[in-house]
């Protein structure tokens, strides 16, 4: 096994900890892989960090946090504010493969869309309409 090979077994690991912490459960119903997060979420996560470093604050309400809480419920199949027939194409998604997508608004942050690649291997966090078009 080569080191990137390694290196990215480690990260599936890491990132499935991720998910078991934020979700409480052991057991998914679908793979989430690696990861990723745009940009611009990290550039919040970030910009929140600070200023609750900054404050002496908590990170109750966070940006972050709603990032993670939109996380978690990706991974528990909760697809949050898209269509029915997104919802439609998750569930069959499930069973037959094909890319997971969810979108979850907020009243005070932009809007988080979550992609779960056709293969399993990422998982991506952005901004709404980062993603560009998703597949049908």
């Amino acid at each position: 096994m080569s080191n990137s090979e390694m290196e990215d077994d480690e990260q599936i690991r890491e990132a499935h900890l991720a998910r078991e912490m934020y979700t409480g459960k052991k057991e998914f119903k679908f793979e989430i892989g690696l990861i990723a997060a745009s940009e611009n979420v990290l550039n919040r996560m970030e910009k929140t960090k600070k200023q609750l470093r900054d404050n002496n604050k908590t990170e109750h309400g966070s940006f972050t946090n709603y990032v993670w809480d939109s996380f978690a419920r990706h991974c528990l199949c909760d697809w949050g504010d898209i269509t029915p027939e997104e919802k439609t194409d998750n569930e069959q998604a499930l069973v037959k493969g094909g890319q997971l997508y969810s979108v979850y608004t907020n009243a005070v942050y932009p809007t988080i869309s979550i992609l779960t690649e056709e293969d399993r291997s990422e998982t991506a966090i952005g901004l709404l309409n980062e993603f560009g078009e998703v597949d049908e």
